[in-house]
């Protein structure tokens, strides 16, 4: 009896040793896999970050390329404006002569 109690006294040292590897392994798979998830977090940081920067240099270039466009349109639009104000004015100006021009004869029994 005594030899049986020694025994399931070893064998549970034994196991409890087992077991404790066991688990100083998991924590060291646990620790590595933090680490390299970490890593792979901040290179996919500076990847989304680089990606902004490259987005951001593209619009400004295609800003920079068609920026003329918007001038051109603006200078159109002034234009357009221009000429459609410019004919109102000169209609007034003809029928403003027109209205208080001095009759050529005096024929009509006027003034």
């Amino acid at each position: 009896m005594t030899y049986i109690l020694i025994a399931l006294v070893a064998s549970s040292f034994i196991f409890e040793y087992w077991l404790l590897t066991k688990i100083s392994k998991l924590n060291k798979e646990n620790k590595n896999l933090q680490t390299a998830l970490h890593a792979l977090n901040g290179d996919l940081t500076n990847f989304q970050a680089g990606i902004s920067r490259d987005l951001d240099r593209t619009n400004k270039k295609i800003e920079g390329n068609f920026g003329y466009l918007k001038r051109v349109d603006r200078k159109a639009d002034s234009l357009k404006r221009d000429i459609m104000n410019a004919l109102p004015t000169q209609i007034r100006k003809v029928i403003g002569h027109i209205e208080y021009a001095q009759p050529l004869d005096n024929s009509h029994g006027r003034g």
